[in-house]
């Protein structure tokens, strides 16, 4: 039996009812919330899908850029959404969704619409900052202070906390070697466990890093730095002798115009509202995919859900809605208010990228470290993303940074194919999501359109942080890693 809510924060200005210690989004979802956020620039509606950071982050008690997946409620709690003016609850940015998409190619702050100097620069750049969701800094008496971090050396780290990293992690200690394994969640194996799957208990001798993201590989992956999620906690540097990426693999968005509605989730997000939280992402659902959907769908019906459809990825043509998924065009039309995709499924290359790229004008991924492999589902590769070459010019590749279809396509035909280009000339990629998914689907997209294939082209730079750290976390780790001379 579903627990009922027994707390309330506030969204907005208004009163939420809330369930003690879980997660705002759920929380949100639950009273019929959808929209948490919206895109940078036409300001389109965005919310929880696991897939774009962007649609979950908000302000929380005056701190600003906080993910809602991962943050507890708790009574009184403060959550505002960001890029508003004046006001969340009186938002006269949202008439730029009058604007077409052409009038803001490349960005505001491109080319002849941003001044160079002076007055009309700054206000300009406040606008900007409006826009961006980050005018108003942390409130005056959160200025971060320094919090301490702290070193670990193992002999191997494991980055990872589904089935194949807790193998990896509790085969390396058995062997006798020191082992700690970092994972983003704060339980191990959620997915596979929300999917009905029988997962091994990690060995006790397993230094555990749970609700923590490794950001960044430093010096060829001999130093890892990972981040908590809870912010009032100290960031990690590992110094491992080797290392484990068994990171998974993430469903992508279906490249069709609607992909970023709210009521677009992957496989992860959606199991995890109905599973973990008890809230269903709709009451008739759809659900796509490369060949996981029937197991999904399946899984999705014994969770208490209602799926009205199960089909191919490859056969959906359209989202349709405004507000949120009213329904979907694949073989027939069909009627839903949400969609769930399970494939085509990549791996976030972020790491990977960090560990082994070299090169001094453009850095260019190179053969890992002996030192560093990859395990699990992570070592099967990824799935190609299926692109047309000619999609509907409204739908975004990147939803945070408003870049469409269309955007990229005026550069392509142009006769631009560099993506490190493309991703400077449309800053696709440089928002929250730091290149993934977004830079897979761009990919996709420039090969289709000019008769190639993905792997063809250079990928971007994945710099680290991948994902967020603040600075009081960065300023404790001051003391413990040793700078480049």
């Amino acid at each position: 039996m579903t627990q009922a809510p027994d707390i309330t924060i506030r969204w907005n200005g208004r009163d939420i009812p809330a369930r003690d210690g879980e997660s705002v989004a759920a929380a949100l979802w639950r009273a019929g919330i959808t929209t948490i956020a919206r895109s940078r620039k036409l300001h389109r509606r965005l919310g929880y899908s696991g897939a774009y950071l962007t649609g979950v982050l908000a302000r929380v008690d005056g701190r600003p850029n906080v993910r809602l997946d991962l943050t507890p409620a708790r009574a009184g709690l403060e959550v505002e959404m960001q890029n508003t003016w004046p006001s969340p609850r009186f938002d006269l940015l949202k008439l730029a969704q009058l604007l077409p998409a052409k009038a803001v190619y490349g960005g505001f702050e491109h080319g002849a619409m941003m001044p160079a100097s002076g007055l009309g620069y700054r206000v300009a750049e406040r606008i900007m900052a409006n826009l961006a969701g980050v005018a108003r800094p942390a409130d005056a008496d959160l200025n971060p202070q320094e919090i301490p971090g702290r070193g670990a050396e193992v002999d191997c780290l494991v980055v990872g906390g589904g089935p194949a990293g807790i193998a990896e992690a509790n085969a390396r200690v058995q062997g006798g070697q020191s082992a700690a394994l970092v994972t983003r969640g704060n339980e191990l194996a959620r997915f596979a466990r929300s999917m009905g799957v029988a997962v091994p208990a990690l060995d006790p001798r397993v230094q555990l890093f749970a609700g923590t993201e490794l950001f960044g590989c430093y010096r060829g992956g001999a130093i890892m730095v990972g981040a908590p999620h809870d912010h009032r906690a100290g960031a990690v540097a590992f110094w491992p002798k080797s290392a484990v990426l068994a990171t998974g693999r993430r469903s992508m968005p279906p490249l069709v115009k609607g992909n970023q509605l709210p009521g677009v989730l992957d496989a992860h997000a959606a199991l995890e509202l109905v599973d973990t939280h008890g809230v269903l992402p709709g009451a008739r659902i759809a659900v796509i995919g490369t060949g996981a959907e029937t197991a999904l769908a399946a899984r999705l019906k014994a969770l208490g859900a209602n799926v009205v459809y199960t089909g191919k990825a490859a056969h959906l043509k359209e989202i349709r809605g405004r507000k949120r998924v009213i329904g979907i065009l694949a073989e027939q039309n069909i009627a839903c208010d949400a969609l769930v995709h399970a494939g085509p499924w990549r791996t976030d290359p972020s790491l990977a990228f960090q560990v082994s790229a070299e090169g001094h004008y453009q850095v260019l991924a190179e053969p890992l470290p002996q030192t560093v492999t990859l395990a699990g589902i992570a070592a099967e590769g990824s799935e190609p993303i299926p692109a047309a070459k000619h999609l509907h010019h409204d739908t975004l590749i990147c939803p945070c940074m408003d870049v469409t279809a269309g955007e990229l396509y005026c550069h392509v035909d142009a006769g631009e194919t560099d993506p490190e280009v493309l991703k400077r000339l449309t800053s696709c990629g440089m928002g929250t999501c730091q290149g993934f998914p977004c830079w897979e689907s761009m990919l996709a997209v420039l090969a289709a359109r000019v008769d190639g294939l993905p792997d063809e082209f250079a990928r971007p730079t994945h710099r680290p942080p991948r994902r967020a750290i603040t600075v009081a976390q960065a300023a404790g780790l001051v003391a413990i890693v040793e700078p480049d001379t």
